[in-house]
């Protein structure tokens, strides 16, 4: 099994436990991706290093860990940047990487349609171009050996290669992009409604889906199962179901933009189900909920189109569950629709479509 350390740089002293919670998800998901957490750094600083992301004094106790432990890979909880990723190689001699990668490598894994592959190497180049151009720059620049010599020649060879395959695959999304938006209007036209089911992954949204339409997509307990949206529809409704792809915490805006196929399920969806694992403890629930609340809203929908489908109430008593839909309650409003159901024991489903073909008629 890979060895990992990670890493985080936490910038509000006044957080005593949500970083906890932040780090145990990421290495959640490099378990996922077989890896075996080591090693764990945790730095309190009132800001980022612009060079290192950590300070100077942190980065050599990191660098004796390494030499110690010899990890595979180092994994930073913040987002880093090109400059940060090279000093930090740099320094520790060892593969850095961050939260956004550890993503990618995830959707990776889990692809195994066209589209969805696409979309993913696309946003690996994104995200790997200004390094690589970076990279480049101060390799060849050594190697230079006069105005336009063969490093020169060499550098700009690699950064051309890549920019054109970056800009192949953004036509190919956009072609694809531009045949989805037809065949979305062309369902809106002959008078159905669209419905996705959105929220965390592993939180039951494919589980629901499933057991809405009678299809019997794959269900895992491995993260980000589904990658590619699945139109199905609502057995006896004129509504198709869509399953999305699923959330993380602090999912970068980039990262969503990077699948702009799912966005257009979002984007012409009447309602949308917000899954939520009702299990969870409550704390984690809430920030569950705030982060795919922020994610909604950032896709330009709110609690005026959602309902919540408070899923694996099967898990918890009668007592804590109502305490639990209150909670949610208390945070989305009254408004918000809450049917507690169960995907795996079939409960909850009937008053969910119910719920659902109600406020739909309200929007008519």
């Amino acid at each position: 099994m890979l060895r990992v350390m990670t890493g985080m740089v936490k910038t509000d002293v006044h957080d005593h436990h949500l970083f906890k919670i932040r780090m145990r998800e990421l290495e959640s998901l490099l378990n996922a991706l077989g890896y075996r957490v080591i090693e764990r750094v945790v730095q309190v600083r009132e800001k980022e290093s612009v060079d290192f992301v950590f300070g100077k004094g942190k980065v050599d106790e990191i660098r004796e860990k390494v030499k110690k432990l010899n990890p595979d890979l180092f994994v930073i909880y913040n987002n880093i940047t090109s400059k940060q990723k090279w000093n930090l190689e740099r320094a520790l001699g060892v593969e850095v990487a961050d939260r956004y990668d550890v993503t990618l490598m995830i959707f990776r894994e889990a692809a195994s349609d066209i589209l969805s592959k696409l979309q993913i190497e696309l946003a690996s180049l994104e995200k790997l171009f200004p390094y690589v151009k970076l990279s480049a720059s101060i390799k060849y620049k050594k190697m230079r050996a006069g105005f336009r010599g063969g490093g020169e020649y060499a550098y700009h060879k690699q950064i051309r290669a890549l920019q054109k395959r970056i800009k192949i695959l953004r036509d190919k999304i956009e072609r694809l992009s531009q045949q989805r938006e037809l065949e979305i209007l062309k369902r809106l036209g002959d008078g159905a409604s669209i419905v996705v089911l959105t929220g965390y992954y592993n939180a039951g949204k494919t589980s629901i889906f499933n057991a809405l339409t009678g299809l019997e997509k794959p269900v895992s307990d491995r993260p980000f199962t589904t990658l590619s949206s699945k139109y199905a529809g609502i057995r006896g409704e004129n509504i198709y179901l869509v399953d999305t792809i699923g959330f993380v915490m602090d999912l970068d805006p980039k990262l969503i933009a990077s699948f702009k196929l799912n966005l257009l399920d979002i984007k012409y969806s009447s309602k949308q189900i917000l899954v939520l694992d009702v299990s969870d403890r409550e704390e984690l629930l809430k920030i569950k909920l705030i982060e795919s609340m922020r994610i909604l809203r950032d896709l330009g929908k709110g609690e005026d189109s959602i309902l919540v489908a408070a899923n694996k109430a099967d898990l918890v008593d009668e007592p804590d569950l109502r305490r639990r839909v209150d909670f949610i309650r208390d945070i989305l409003g009254d408004s918000v629709p809450i049917i507690p159901v169960s995907a795996m024991k079939g409960t909850g489903l009937r008053e969910l479509v119910d719920a659902l073909v109600r406020e739909l008629e309200i929007m008519r």
